[in-house]
């Protein structure tokens, strides 16, 4: 059961996720599905949303991995699994996890890509280079913040966060799988977060 902070963070993404549904790529200018709206969300692209293609060309990855691996993501949390099952009702699709404007050619992924995204970061603490706290903030927020602060830091420093949200030992690191960087370690509150070594066209 959710606490009422949890219920008010659902409330306010279902409602960014509504007003995203629609918006033009900011790359290629193609009007994202509501499934594309929730997926730039959970990889921090809120305030520039992408089609699947350009998320894809963003983080240098094949897109239909990338798909799968968000969607293993999106699966285990209740805030984006709300998002995307309204995105399929809006879109026609009813109540499906693999709408067919994403699955269309190749069928749902039946592999689970979750072991990828879970391997469990050592418990040494490493030295870091800069430090936030996030407070308790969560869902589509924490990970467009953090985002642009590694993003504004140099390939290879460690940032040292600490995130409150219960939601954090889940996304975190399904996050830094998704996106390159490298979670060191991990001890709720505190992860500390390697920045990737290249500087891939994030936008």
């Amino acid at each position: 059961m959710e606490s009422r902070g949890e219920s008010d963070r659902t409330t306010e993404l279902l409602a960014e996720l509504t007003a995203l549904r629609g918006r033009p790529c900011v790359q290629c200018a193609r009007v994202v599905c509501g499934h594309e709206a929730v997926m730039s969300v959970a990889l921090g692209f809120k305030n520039g949303v992408r089609c699947l293609a350009c998320l894809a060309a963003a983080l240098e990855e094949e897109g239909p991995a990338l798909r799968d691996h968000v969607m293993e993501h999106v699966r285990r949390r209740g805030c984006f699994s709300r998002g995307w099952l309204a995105a399929s009702e809006h879109e026609g699709f009813g109540s499906t996890m693999h709408p067919a404007c994403l699955w269309a050619d190749d069928g749902p992924d039946t592999v689970p890509a979750a072991a990828a995204l879970e391997a469990a970061p050592c418990t040494v603490t490493p030295a870091a280079d800069t430090e936030w706290d996030a407070g308790e903030i969560g869902c589509g927020e924490l990970v467009l913040a953090l985002r642009l602060r590694l993003r504004a830091m140099v390939p290879g420093s460690i940032l040292k966060l600490t995130a409150r949200d219960p939601g954090a030992p889940e996304d975190l690191p399904a996050w830094c799988g998704l996106t390159g960087h490298t979670l060191l370690a991990a001890r709720h509150p505190e992860y500390w977060i390697k920045r990737r070594e290249e500087n891939r066209h994030d936008g």
